[in-house]
């Protein structure tokens, strides 16, 4: 298995734990909100065969406007186990970072808040020091 689909497996099971509306794919219209899309990944290996490198996993979060309380709690839950992350699979993973951008959607009847969250990890084939 790549790292990215480690990553992706590990991010997609985590977030599972946070909201039982998580979906690798967007949903069809008529999806409660808030949901969660586990969307784009990529990753920057060391030229080492995939042993050692950064990989990162786009999330996007979709609620209504009024939602934004639970827009947040979703946010911070997911980025508190992501955290506490050590293994992806056969990968010991590090969090590193994340970038996070709301914007307003209009795709729906309802107005929405679309958050994206990049969140970057470390990733080796053995353990991280």
């Amino acid at each position: 298995m790549t790292p990215n689909h480690a990553i992706f497996r590990h991010v997609f099971s985590e977030s599972l734990k946070v909201s039982g509306r998580t979906f690798d794919y967007l949903p069809d219209v008529g999806t409660q909100y808030p949901f969660i899309y586990i969307g784009e990944s990529n990753s920057m290996d060391d030229m080492n065969f995939d042993l050692l490198g950064d990989s990162t996993q786009t999330v996007h979060i979709y609620a209504e406007r009024t939602q934004r309380a639970e827009l947040d709690e979703l946010t911070s839950s997911l980025l508190n186990l992501l955290r506490l992350s050590g293994r992806a699979h056969e990968y010991a993973i590090s969090f590193l970072s994340y970038k996070q951008q709301d914007a307003p959607d209009n795709t729906d009847v309802l107005p929405l808040i679309h958050r994206v969250l990049d969140i970057s990890f470390s990733y080796n084939k053995g353990d991280i020091q």
